[in-house]
């Protein structure tokens, strides 16, 4: 059986020797069906479609062989290395980096994002992450189908902001949009994507950053 798994970051650009390695060594890849498509995927490999990072871990630890999960940007950023290394499935993890896919939406606005919040949407959770945007100047939403930039958009309600939306990043089909979120409902986007919400407010100034997303709040007159 498998008892280890290498997770392999892809932001477009070419694969760096270490993930080549792990690839060409691979009898199971697991990933999007972009990520198998590459290739760098052996022929011979065994391929799973990534959708339920549970049973695919499940897969893996009765693997008979080595495995590799391809995932978009930093997997180790909101992506799949937590669910991997859940204690049921017994797996040691090896993970191969990539630029995750904030802070590459990030250079594409060409933005600093030491003072964003960063939030994930899904259908079930979207008014938490709405509610995030609403009360910071400047968050990174990674959206999901049906927790997307229109529907961000429609929940806004009536509050003003500013959306960057990265389409596709780190492929061909990548596109950078600027709309207000009144605009946003309108159009149909792609998937993936990340949404960069801009409110009022100052932002935060060199000189002032010294510590990343939220500021570290107290109470009044209380030190330490």
């Amino acid at each position: 059986m498998s008892d280890r798994v290498t997770v392999i970051g892809w932001d477009g650009s070419p694969l760096t020797t270490a993930a080549t390695a792990a690839l060409s060594a691979a009898t199971l890849v697991a990933g999007a069906g972009h990520h198998l498509a590459l290739p760098e995927v052996p022929v011979g490999a065994e391929r799973i479609r990534l959708g339920s990072v549970d049973l695919a871990a499940r897969r893996i630890a009765g693997h008979r062989g080595s495995a590799v999960v391809l995932a978009d940007g930093d997997p180790g950023f909101f992506g799949v290395v937590r669910s991997l290394r859940a204690p049921e499935h017994g797996l040691e993890v090896e993970v191969v980096p990539a630029v995750s896919s904030v802070a590459t939406a990030f250079a594409r606005a060409g933005m600093p994002w030491d003072d964003a919040q960063v939030v994930v949407a899904h259908p079930r959770t979207l008014r938490r992450a709405v509610n995030v945007c609403r009360a910071h100047h400047k968050v990174a939403v990674l959206t999901s189908p049906g927790a997307g930039p229109a529907e961000l958009a429609l929940l806004m309600e009536g509050v003003h902001r500013t959306f960057v939306i990265c389409e596709e990043l780190g492929t061909a089909r990548e596109r950078v949009t600027v709309l207000t979120s009144d605009k946003t409902a309108d159009h149909a986007w792609r998937d993936p994507n990340v949404v960069i919400v801009i409110g009022s407010g100052p932002e935060t100034t060199a000189t002032g950053a010294w510590i990343a997303g939220r500021r570290p709040t107290g109470v009044p007159g209380t030190r330490g």
